[in-house]
């Protein structure tokens, strides 16, 4: 499809005042196309993307570590989706390692060890109870 149908398709969908998935129903198309279509004509009329860069969802996650308060609490003063802030994290974490985040922003981790869960033959109150 050629640029211009599809920018005449997005345009549609604004004046139509369905939500996307409402007008991508209408007319046959999945979402995820629409979506595309909408992204690449806010592209070509040199509109910026919302979506944020790495180095500035990058800041934003040293930022809540640094504060020191649960990432939950951090992202509702902030107004930032916590579901949203946690795909950033995971992608730092990914690229740049927990263990370095944390230690670059000064947090200390405590590490969790895990308690071997008892053996039912080594523990006769447990046999006793499966009978």
């Amino acid at each position: 499809m050629k640029a211009k149908e599809y920018e005449a398709i997005v345009e549609d969908c604004r004046k139509s005042g369905m939500t996307i998935l409402e007008y991508s129903e209408r007319i046959g198309v999945s979402v995820h196309t629409l979506h595309t279509w909408i992204r690449r004509t806010r592209k070509r009329q040199g509109v910026r993307d919302d979506r944020k860069t790495y180095g500035e969802y990058r800041a934003i996650v040293m930022e809540c570590k640094r504060s020191g308060e649960p990432a939950k609490t951090w992202c509702e003063e902030k107004g930032i989706r916590y579901t949203t802030y946690c795909g950033w994290a995971k992608k730092v974490y990914r690229k740049e390692g927990r263990e370095n985040v944390e230690r670059l922003c000064g947090v200390e981790r405590i590490p969790r060890v895990r308690q071997p869960e008892p053996k039912v033959m080594a523990n006769p109150t447990l046999c006793e109870m499966r009978r």
